[in-house]
């Protein structure tokens, strides 16, 4: 059990190290292709490599000054998703697991493995 701890921590710790070379080279790669749009993606040729920069800008809504504008359909420009409360569905699960059978599928996640040294 021992040696697949370690055999773990040294692969996360060479995984950091490429990652951090990788985010290095990629960031003086975009520095020299000096992308123009702010938004959107730019392709460039270069040395037999096609290389494709995108740009993005994130965005966050005021749910409260959102709905206060009070636009019609035709103006509307968010889309409202339905999501799960989890503390919910699993108070409902325990009361009627039957219910909540009929419109939730659940499948296995990855799990997640965290080593620490004692």
């Amino acid at each position: 059990m021992k040696d697949l701890c370690q055999a773990v921590i040294m692969a996360k710790a060479r995984e950091k190290a490429a990652k951090e070379t990788r985010l290095t080279a990629e960031a003086a790669l975009i520095k020299a292709i000096g992308p123009t749009k702010i938004e959107g993606t730019e392709t460039k040729a270069v040395d037999g490599f096609k290389i494709s920069v995108t740009t993005k800008l994130n965005r966050n809504l005021d749910i409260g000054a959102y709905q206060d504008l009070q636009l019609p359909e035709n103006m509307s420009f968010v889309d409202f998703k339905p999501s799960i409360n989890l503390k919910n569905l699993r108070m409902i699960e325990r009361i009627d697991p039957a219910l909540v059978a009929k419109c939730i599928t659940t499948k296995p996640g990855k799990p997640s493995l965290k080593i620490e040294g004692v």
